[in-house]
């Protein structure tokens, strides 16, 4: 049992994996549950704590404040979610059916992401702590003996955001501070190894060590008053890159945006477009239907708002129920992994509770 909770551990959780060689997911730090509900088009929208990772300008359109006290958020994927419960039956000590247990599951991706973010936000300013886990693996047919590249990772750190608001808060301009230290695996595993009495993850983990890289997101955003209430922004995010080494890399990447926000009686509703990484800065995908986002968000008087969008070609949407102190989201979306929109898909469905005001 306790090593059926290791190969858990390395395949599924209790780290944070950005992706592994074999997927082609795009490269990000943290991404909240209300923009992944509609389909990552959020940069025009960035009004509360989300504003820190998507576009710091977004600060100024806050009125109140928030404060996230308790907030964990569990995302996990659909070829993830019977894992599990096939591991359990699983003889980890009999070489051939580890191999078999692989080979049933060459090409589907796993992923697993847990994360929390204790945050304070107001108008023109923001600051947060995060820790967060998350494993994406592939097995690969590598013959009898199926290999898995495992890139797992735990980012912690902390960021600040201010913002600064000009003719009449027509011009909106916001810069977010982030110091992030990492540490993980980044480690092919054949069946031979995880059959073996000395297979330990967490030594690989120990080997690779900690890696830390500050980076800094500028954002700007320009509102129009009319009934539409249109709005455009421009945000170059991890300006000078956030660079762990061989623990991974993510990209200063430029990203546009454009949005109308009517309302319609009680209904306050936002419609927007955005397309990340502009410049290809990531140089491994170059797919612009791929960085492509549509999203909508629907917000009703008091508790509740629906969202939906499409994220790379993929429908996504999301719910929240907001009870003051206590609020329940829930979003679902799916990943490109290929080269090309279209081409690989990974659905996954995330929920959050928060607790705060």
């Amino acid at each position: 049992m306790v090593k059926k909770g290791i190969i858990f551990g390395v395949l599924i959780g209790g780290f944070l994996g950005m992706g592994v060689a074999a997927a082609e997911e795009l490269p990000n730090l943290y991404r909240g549950i209300r923009p992944l509900g509609m389909g990552g088009a959020f940069i025009t929208l960035s009004d509360d704590e989300n504003a820190m990772f998507y576009n710091p300008a977004g600060l100024n359109d806050v009125s109140g404040f928030g404060v996230g006290l308790i907030n964990p958020l569990v995302e996990v994927s659909k070829n993830t979610m019977g894992f599990y419960q096939d591991l359990n039956d699983l003889d980890t000590e009999d070489q051939q059916e580890v191999v078999d247990f692989l080979n049933e599951r060459i090409g589907e991706h796993q992923h697993v992401r847990a994360a929390l973010l204790p945050n304070f936000y107001m108008h023109n300013f923001a600051i947060a702590a995060l820790g967060q886990a998350t494993v994406d693996m592939e097995i690969r047919d590598s013959g009898a003996n199926p290999t898995i590249p495992t890139n797992v990772r735990i980012d912690t750190g902390i960021m600040a955001s201010g913002a600064f608001g000009f003719f009449d808060q027509k011009l909106q301009v916001g810069v977010t501070g982030k110091f992030i230290r990492r540490e993980g695996v980044n480690k092919t595993y054949s069946a031979v190894d995880i059959v073996n009495d000395t297979f330990d993850p967490i030594d690989d983990a120990e080997e690779a060590g900690k890696k830390s890289d500050f980076a800094l997101d500028i954002g700007t955003k320009v509102n129009f008053k009319n009934f539409l209430k249109p709005s455009v922004a421009l945000v170059v995010s991890n300006i000078t890159d956030l660079d762990f080494e061989e623990l991974g890399e993510i990209p200063q990447t430029v990203n546009i945006g454009a949005s109308i926000n009517p309302d319609f009686w009680i209904l306050k509703t936002t419609f927007a477009v955005e397309i990340d990484d502009l410049t290809k800065s990531i140089e491994t995908d170059d797919d612009l239907y791929k960085r492509l986002h549509l999203g909508a968000e629907f917000r009703f008087p008091m508790i509740l708002t629906l969202r939906a969008g499409i994220n790379g070609g993929y429908p996504a949407a999301g719910v929240d129920v907001d009870f003051w102190i206590l609020s329940i989201s829930a979003a679902t979306y799916a990943e490109e992994l290929g080269a090309v929109s279209g081409q690989r898909a990974d659905r996954r469905y995330v929920a959050q509770l928060s607790l705060g005001f």
